[in-house]
């Protein structure tokens, strides 16, 4: 599969190469786009890879970037800005390949084969990929995908982290539609999903299970994963029952000895009242520095 488009590499704001690759995806020969970042100073060293799925409805650059416009400055949610080139690697944000909703791919089994895809495609358009250190990390419905690109394609990979994870997409889909919160039913993210998978769970059940990772957990169990997650998340609520906790007890269940760790990371933030607010906030939280340093420590 060519790479149809390359465009001169440029350097972006943070000083990090930057160049965006359209290329043909390997699962319905459709062109797909990729943000890619690499440290500015040109090295014949194989790099370490981190593929970057982003949440739903943000735009790559958003992810990169730290968020919407505004958000940078609360904290939550840090972003990769300069993290090529301060740690010597690439890191590739796939635009995303949905089917029926623009920034939606929630898993799509096409969006997953691109990302194992551009593993190799990057390889042999000018980036030279340690493929011994590819990773895979990402937030909310970006943490859904790492983990199934990680339980599909185990042998691909080194490490993977996901932050406020969707695992199982119909019980995401429902509680949206059933929110206790107005602001989230007043969204419609659970329209846009449906619309997305091709109908509401009980319509077509097997289509949500191939876009959860409890379906791929015999081959999750082979990657060293960290999960960060909360008890009171209010995006993605029930992360005991239907998400982050049930995945980890699937993971276990098949092998004790799986690398997998979870951490419930609400307490960290030192908030006495844990209301919807909190619980939005708790959501868009994430550090893919601290991601990075973990995942960096393996290797294939």
């Amino acid at each position: 599969m060519p790479i149809l488009e390359q465009h001169p590499a440029q350097v972006s704001p943070d000083k990090s190469r930057f160049e965006t690759l359209t290329f043909t995806s390997p699962a319905d020969s459709t062109p797909q786009r990729v943000n890619v970042y690499s440290p500015s100073k040109p090295t014949s060293e194989p790099l370490p890879l981190v593929l970057a799925p982003h949440p739903i409805t943000w735009t790559p650059e958003q992810e990169y970037q730290g968020g919407w416009d505004g958000m940078q400055k609360w904290g939550y949610h840090r972003g990769y800005y300069g993290l090529a080139d301060q740690f010597g690697i690439i890191i590739a944000l796939p635009h995303g390949h949905h089917r029926r909703e623009d920034f939606c791919s929630l898993g799509a089994p096409e969006q997953i084969a691109d990302m194992a895809y551009l593993i190799d495609v990057l390889d042999e358009h000018g980036y030279r990929v340690d493929k011994g250190r590819v990773y895979v990390c990402g937030k909310s419905m970006g943490g859904q995908e790492a983990l199934v690109l990680a339980g599909r394609y185990p042998e691909k990979l080194a490490a993977a982290v996901a932050f406020n994870p969707i695992i199982d997409l119909a019980a995401w889909q429902e509680d949206l539609a059933n929110s206790p919160l107005p602001e989230i039913r007043e969204f419609g993210t659970d329209k846009r999903v449906a619309n997305e998978v091709g109908g509401l769970p009980t319509e077509v059940p097997a289509l949500y299970a191939e876009r959860s990772a409890t379906t791929y957990a015999d081959g999750l169990a082979q990657v060293p994963t960290l999960i960060f997650w909360a008890e009171v998340d209010s995006i993605v609520p029930r992360q005991i029952t239907h998400h982050t906790m049930k995945l980890y007890e699937i993971v276990k269940a098949r092998s004790i000895t799986s690398p997998i760790a979870e951490y419930n990371h609400t307490r960290i933030h030192a908030v006495q009242d844990f209301g919807g607010d909190i619980g939005w906030q708790l959501h868009e939280w994430c550090d893919y520095e601290l991601a990075l340093r973990w995942m960096l420590a393996h290797k294939k």
